[in-house]
């Protein structure tokens, strides 16, 4: 399980590894905390390297501190709308796991088909991963 500041560096380091530009730094002030992990407010410094917090536009990246898993969004959400879209998204997939035994005799294929489904869910909902 990762700790804030851990959550905090990989995300850093996710970002660098896939943005070819200043390097974004985490609105400290800001970070929500939630039973999953966290809701980081990412913004990039000016071209000065200052972090001007007033006028700046977050962009907001969630992190399973569980599984390390570090989520962004197309779509522009406030920050309550994309934790609940995510819990959510989160809630199913975790009935679903424990759930797994419970089917007797659904073919491979259903289960399989679960699982694509809430990922295709996700995806409609503007929901990628950062690898």
């Amino acid at each position: 399980m990762l700790t804030r500041e851990q959550a905090q560096q990989l995300l850093l380091q996710r970002l660098k590894s896939r943005e070819d530009t200043r390097d974004p730094m985490v609105a400290e002030d800001r970070t929500l905390e939630k039973s999953f992990g966290w809701l980081f407010f990412v913004v990039k410094p000016d071209t000065s390297g200052a972090l001007q917090t007033e006028q700046a536009r977050f962009r907001l990246i969630l992190v399973n501190k569980h599984v390390e898993q570090i989520i962004a969004s197309s779509i522009d959400y406030t920050p309550e709308r994309l934790i609940e879209i995510y819990s959510s998204l989160l809630s199913q997939s975790q009935a679903h796991a424990k759930n797994w035994c419970l089917t007797p005799s659904i073919p491979f294929p259903w289960k399989r088909f679960a699982r694509d489904r809430l990922a295709t869910k996700a995806k409609e909902m503007g929901l990628y991963e950062l690898e």
